[in-house]
């Protein structure tokens, strides 16, 4: 059975998710932080359940900003089907999670091919934060004055990786440049008072962090800019209570850096991208 949950419902949903946690960041993030009942926050969650009666067995978000996450092992068909219809009329921007489970829903969902501006299965990667090697780094949070460089280089991030098109790429720049300073999440590297790279982390729950918002300009890429800012920002959430990281790598360069912090690889995660939201099942 798919149910809705309900606030009663809460411990046993992070229990469940912390079992899958290196897929399920984004879901317990926003668990963690909305609970149940959030209707206004773009991260607040509506969450359905799979329900065997003896416990649970599944997770499945739609957050009120338009994306959808799944924690579903043994996804069906069918089940796929149920998700869709629970959807239906909502307004949706993308879907990230397990790759083949997201696969799967996004093939019961009313959506063509040329609709989706990235659709991808990245590889997934994490690392035990006591075997990380702490660098030398001048890491400093953003403030304020930084806001103009945070919009550019978001903007040309969500362009370069394909999480965004022309149209819509200086608003989601200054959207994101907003949550990186309201939720203080984005460390910026400065190599001789010049910033050089931006790292930051985009879910934490539980003691894991999931690292995001990892960016180098292209005149200062070569240089090992944003492994040093990666591994300086879990050296920082390490010292406050973090244990383990996650990730997902955009391009085999980036994997390259992560993987000489000390990442290892342990599976794939697809991230699918709309290139404009769309209320799911209205004709257009």
């Amino acid at each position: 059975m798919i149910r809705e949950a309900g606030p009663h419902d809460a411990a046993d949903m992070a229990a469940f998710l912390e079992r899958h946690i290196d897929t399920s960041m984004f879901l317990l993030s926003n668990l963690e932080r909305f609970g149940t009942g959030e209707r206004d926050h773009p991260h607040g969650t509506r969450f359905f359940l799979r329900d065997t009666g003896t416990g649970l067995s599944g997770v499945f978000g739609c957050t009120n900003g338009g994306f959808l996450m799944c924690q579903m092992p043994g996804l069906t068909a069918p089940e796929a089907g149920m998700l869709a219809h629970l959807v239906h009329g909502r307004a949706m921007r993308g879907m990230t999670g397990d790759a083949i489970q997201v696969a799967r829903v996004l093939g019961a969902l009313p959506l063509s091919a040329d609709a989706f501006a990235l659709n991808s299965v990245q590889p997934l990667y994490a690392l035990d934060l006591a075997r990380l090697a702490a660098p030398v780094a001048n890491l400093r949070r953003p403030t304020g004055a930084d806001r103009a460089l945070l919009e550019q280089w978001y903007a040309a991030s969500a362009l370069e990786t394909g999480q965004s098109v022309a149209a819509r790429a200086e608003g989601d720049g200054r959207a994101r440049a907003e949550t990186a300073l309201s939720a203080g999440w984005a460390r910026l590297l400065f190599v001789d008072g010049v910033p050089v790279s931006l790292a930051g982390i985009n879910a934490r729950a539980g003691n894991a962090v999931q690292v995001g918002g990892v960016y180098t300009p292209p005149a200062f890429r070569g240089n090992g800019h944003a492994g040093r800012a990666v591994a300086a920002c879990l050296a920082e959430l390490r010292a406050g209570g973090a244990a383990r990281a996650i990730l997902f790598a955009a391009s085999a360069a980036a994997a390259r850096a992560y993987e000489r912090i000390g990442f290892a690889r342990i599976g794939e995660y697809r991230i699918a991208m709309l290139k404009a939201p769309v209320t799911l099942g209205v004709p257009a």
